[in-house]
Formats: C-alpha cells, structure tokens, sequence
C-alpha cells in the first residue's frame, strides 16, 4: 500500500464515488445484498438514512481518490444478548487486492468496539470465494447459513461469519 491512506467518515461529496464502487460491485453478482442499482438520488437518501440513524459510513481514500467503503449497523436478524454488529465493505475493482478492505475492516472493527459491540458479522453470499477467504484469514469463523435469502427472485445461501471483539 504505497499510496497515503486516510479511512475517515464519508460526506456528501462522496456520494458519487460511493454510488459507483457499490454498482461496480453488484454488477459482479456475488454479493449478499439484492441487485439494486443506486442512482443520485437513491444514493443520497442511502446516506441520509445512515446518518439519522448514527449508524457508521466510512470511506477509504488514497491521494484524494475514494478506493472503498465500509457500512456498520447493529445485527438485526436475531436478537443477543450482548450488542452485535453486521458490516459490508465494498471496494473499487480498480483498487482491489491493495489493502482497501483491511484497512476498512480494521476501522470498522474500532467503530464496533466504541458503540460496545462485541462482535461483528458478516453475511456473506457463499459464491464470493475472495470475501470468504478474506474473513477467514482475519479471524473470523463460520457460525452457519441460511438459504431463504432471496436475490433477484432466485435463492442464494448466505454464510455467517462471526468475529469476536472482546
């Protein structure tokens, strides 16, 4: 990683560069999340919405470039009895395979760790080979799956993955 990274919180002049790393990477297919494409004006209530509900956007940037972002939200899929987390970290197929996603990780980990979380999942489409082995060399361990998520209109299993905070 020789370019001079910042991971910072994302901002309204980010929206564009967010909006096309996103769409670059549902174009792929492999990705839990449905097939949505996010337009401009999709993309700023996305940012709108992560902000009213405090909910970390980061963004990873190198010489002014926008490379990666990482979203954290609480775990709502099954309620625990200590806080969780869920998070994506989405990088710029231009920048892949550089260190965006460690670093994003590493920044979503320490976010995590501030609001008491303590861990963080990741659900993950069991197709994405590189986002598997990813979490699986940075600690994270395979707690399940499930096979009722739905992506456009045919169904995909997702993986579990769970790290330990504390």
């Amino acid at each position: 990683m020789g370019a001079n990274w910042i991971v910072r919180e994302a901002v309204e002049t980010d929206e564009t560069a967010v909006r096309c790393i996103y769409n670059a990477c549902q174009a792929q297919g492999t990705w839990a999340e449905g097939n949505r494409k996010y337009t401009e004006k999709s993309i700023h209530s996305f940012f709108c919405r992560h902000k009213e509900q405090g909910e970390p956007l980061l963004v990873a940037q190198a010489d002014g470039h926008v490379a990666g972002f990482a979203l954290l939200w609480e775990f709502r899929e099954w309620k625990t009895e200590e806080k969780t987390m869920e998070y994506a970290v989405y990088t710029d197929p231009d920048w892949r395979r550089q260190g965006v996603a460690s670093l994003l990780l590493e920044a979503v980990k320490e976010q995590a760790e501030a609001c008491g979380a303590v861990s963080l999942m990741a659900c993950i489409d069991i197709r994405n080979l590189p986002s598997l082995w990813f979490h699986e060399n940075r600690g994270f361990t395979s707690t399940g799956s499930f096979t009722k998520w739905k992506k456009d209109g045919s169904p995909v299993t997702v993986a579990l993955y769970e790290l330990e905070l504390t």
